[in-house]
C-alpha cells in the first residue's frame, strides 16, 4: 500500500510541475513539493528521516545542476521560469521533480543489485519523461535526438547510482521491521 501511496504522489506532482510550467505557473511544482516531501517523509521510518531528508536534498542538488548543464548547452528549455531567474539555472519545478524522483528508489528496489536493468530503466524513463514534458508545452528539446541521448545518458548513470546510494532502510521490503532495523543498524 505504501509503494501505490508513493507512485500516487509521484505522479500527482509530475502532473502539477508539468502543466503548471506549461501553463505559466513555473512555481507550481515547487508548492506541490512541500505536501508531497511531507507525505514521503511520514511514509518513511522515523529513524530514518533525517537520512533520507539528506538524500533528497543531495539527489535535488545534483539534479538540478546536471539538467542546468544541459540548458546551458543549448539541449533543452523550458516554457515558463519566474521573473529574474537566472537563465542558466532550471525553474524550480524541475528541482522539485528531482527531489520527488530522489523519493522513488523505495519504489524502485527491485531494481536495487541489477545494475544493467537499472542502467536500462534509467536510459528510457528520463528521456520519456522529457518527451511527455515536451508533448505538453513545458519543455523544449531544440536538439531532439540529441538532447534525448544526453538525458538517456544522464538518467542510464543516475538511476544506478541512486539505488545504489539510497537509505538502504528504503530498500527493504517495508512490511518487514525487523529488516527496517538491520538495515538502519547497518548503516
Amino acid at each position: 500500500m505504501r509503494t501505490v501511496a508513493q507512485l500516487l504522489l509521484f505522479n500527482a506532482l509530475y502532473t502539477v510541475a508539468v502543466l503548471g510550467a506549461a501553463r505559466g505557473h513555473p512555481w507550481a511544482g515547487a508548492l506541490a513539493l512541500v505536501p508531497f516531501a511531507a507525505a514521503h517523509l511520514a511514509l518513511t521510518p522515523a529513524a530514518c528521516r533525517r537520512r533520507e531528508v539528506g538524500f533528497l536534498a543531495l539527489v535535488g542538488l545534483a539534479g538540478t545542476a546536471m539538467d542546468s548543464g544541459l540548458l546551458a548547452l543549448g539541449l533543452t528549455g523550458y516554457a515558463s521560469a519566474p521573473a529574474g531567474w537566472p537563465a542558466l539555472l532550471v525553474p524550480p519545478w524541475i528541482s522539485a521533480l528531482w527531489v520527488a524522483f530522489a523519493a522513488l528508489p523505495g519504489i524502485m528496489r527491485w531494481l536495487h543489485g541489477r545494475f544493467w536493468l537499472a542502467l536500462a530503466f534509467g536510459a528510457v524513463s528520463g528521456p520519456f519523461s522529457f518527451w511527455c514534458g515536451e508533448r505538453l508545452g513545458a519543455v523544449t528539446l531544440p536538439a531532439a535526438e540529441l538532447t534525448l541521448a544526453a538525458l538517456a545518458l544522464q538518467y542510464a548513470a543516475v538511476l544506478p547510482l541512486m539505488l545504489h546510494w539510497a537509505p538502504r532502510a528504503r530498500l527493504e521490503p517495508y512490511s518487514s521491521r525487523s529488516a527496517i532495523r538491520a538495515s538502519i543498524a547497518r548503516t
